[in-house]
């Protein structure tokens, strides 16, 4: 089984990776240098991280097409004749009946959805890229000497490896005050200019407010869970931005042409599995619903959505919420 990353996940579910002998002063650390102590070692990475940005979600530029190994482009025919022909209505059975209608709704024939996606997917690159290269011209860096500031919440790892945070320009690459707009994340500059939807998971709430323990009563039960949302200044600013940019119709919230097919609903549909997300409506304060998680779309505003991992369910259940819905 070979790894050239850090940490990386096979088929199965086992999770592996390759690191190499720890630095000191600019050269590599000897085996003893990295040796700590009986259970501890030093090492480093020669391998690149991904970054996954908390909070966001971007229509995708590939994904696994069903039945094959590897990303597929969306600009990839097949996934033309996959939303048109018999393999994604294949898909779309699987989902419950009111989830279904709904996606049907939004696929009709499923002619241009790939092409749709494949476009957003596009202009939320370019958007981030135009974000970093601005920095970097203010910054008056170069690819080598250019550095990025992680924020992480709770949960600093997704299922793919990547690193899961709040990202932006570090301080350190600016000499004196940082220009205003590099204070701002690069996740909270896709939201307000409408590259991406929200896509709020618990535990990960905010970065600047700890959660040692995602099962605290204090945290998890409607009481607590309200009160802890008014601190989350985070997601209030994140839920801000996309406000804006609907208001304003740009981006996915285009008039004349909007996103159809959110990415967490194109991996559902093409993965053939339903959602397991429960969801709590953020506009709806003080409640202690917990949503089916087939019925998200029921929630109007993309920002109102607030999804609950199924590992957590039972316990916020025990804290006083309800299921709603299916």
């Amino acid at each position: 089984m070979a790894t050239n990353g850090i940490f990386s996940v096979s088929t199965s579910g086992f999770k592996y990776g390759r690191t190499v002998f720890a630095n000191r002063s600019g050269a590599k650390a000897s085996a003893a240098q990295i040796t700590h102590d009986g259970d501890t070692v030093s090492v480093s990475t020669d391998a690149n991280l991904g970054i996954r940005f908390l909070g966001v979600d971007t229509a995708e530029i590939s994904f696994d097409y069903p039945g094959s190994r590897g990303f597929t482009s969306l600009k990839n025919p097949i996934w033309e004749e996959f939303f048109t022909g018999p393999e994604g209505e294949k898909k779309l059975q699987k989902m419950g009946p009111e989830l279904q209608v709904y996606l049907r709704g939004v696929l009709g024939d499923g002619t241009g959805i790939a092409a749709n996606h494949a476009k957003f997917a596009e202009a939320g690159r370019q958007a981030l890229l135009r974000e970093i290269e601005q920095d970097m011209h203010h910054a008056n860096k170069t690819k080598e000497d250019f550095a990025f500031f992680q924020a992480y919440a709770y949960e600093f790892l997704d299922t793919y490896g990547r690193l899961l945070c709040y990202l932006r320009p570090h301080r350190d690459n600016f000499e004196g005050d940082a220009p205003a707009s590099t204070e701002i994340d690069y996740n909270i500059r896709q939201l307000a200019n409408g590259s991406a939807a929200p896509y709020f998971i618990f535990p990960n709430v905010d970065p600047f407010l700890r959660i040692s323990n995602p099962l605290d009563k204090k945290i998890i039960s409607p009481e607590g869970f309200w009160k802890f949302m008014t601190k989350a200044t985070k997601l209030t600013g994140a839920r801000e931005a996309v406000k804006g940019a609907r208001n304003r119709q740009v981006g996915i919230f285009d008039a004349l042409e909007p996103l159809k097919l959110l990415g967490m609903e194109l991996r559902s549909l093409a993965r053939g599995s339903k959602p397991n997300r429960y969801v709590i409506d953020l506009g709806q304060v003080g409640s202690n619903k917990l949503l089916d998680p087939e019925l998200y779309f029921t929630i109007e505003n993309l920002e109102d959505r607030f999804y609950l991992p199924p590992m957590y369910t039972d316990y916020f259940k025990l804290a006083g919420w309800e299921i709603q819905g299916v």
